[in-house]
């Protein structure tokens, strides 16, 4: 196999992991260089998607491709996260007006559709779905928690979180007790009102 070929093939599998997308920097990393990407343009096997985020021609459409796709843009480095993560865990009816990701990032990337969260994520804060990662049941709850969500929402998110066992009350009690007294608090609530 030629060198060509291998880089191809590598982001390919790249480009799998993340429902077909792929930066412009990952495509650099491995060995395309400006040329190349021009050709792969023109040549119609990949698509310019957004600023630096490209799509192979051929990858199938799927419902939750905007969600890899967010989380490509970042190099694969950010996490479905808030309000999002928790629609796509089935909690609450919150309905975001945008895309919720978190990142650990000095990228400026500014978009419209995109809520950008600034934070540092352990490994066990998040989980995979084959191509784009979210975080817990748990670290969603206490994300809500800590943010601007109304009470009666949280006591629903919550509400529902623990109907469904995704969510162990037990556990959140205790992983809320960990963090901040208004985190803490709030979860105390909310576990009450689901009681």
């Amino acid at each position: 196999m030629s060198t060509i070929e291998g880089s191809a093939a590598e982001l390919r599998r790249l480009a799998a992991s993340q429902d077909g997308y792929f930066t412009t920097e990952q495509a650099e990393r491995l060995g395309f260089g400006h040329s190349a990407l021009h050709a792969n343009f023109v040549a119609g096997g990949w698509m310019r998607v957004e600023r630096n985020l490209c799509r192979l021609s051929d990858w199938p459409r799927s419902d939750l491709e905007q969600f890899a796709m967010w989380c490509a843009w970042f190099g694969g480095d950010a996490v479905i996260s808030h309000q999002s993560a928790a629609e796509l865990h089935g909690f609450g009816h919150l309905h975001p007006q945008f895309v919720h990701v978190s990142a650990f990032t000095n990228l400026r990337l500014t978009d419209t559709r995109l809520a950008v969260h600034r934070l540092q994520l352990e490994p066990h804060d998040f989980e995979s779905t084959g191509t784009f990662r979210l975080t817990t049941p748990i670290r969603t709850v206490l994300d809500l928690a800590g943010g601007g969500i109304s009470q009666i929402t949280l006591d629903e998110v919550v509400g529902d979180a623990v109907a469904i066992g995704r969510v162990d009350a037990g556990a959140l009690y205790q992983e809320a007790t960990a963090g901040s007294d208004r985190v803490s608090e709030r979860i105390e609530l909310a576990l009450s009102a689901c009681i």
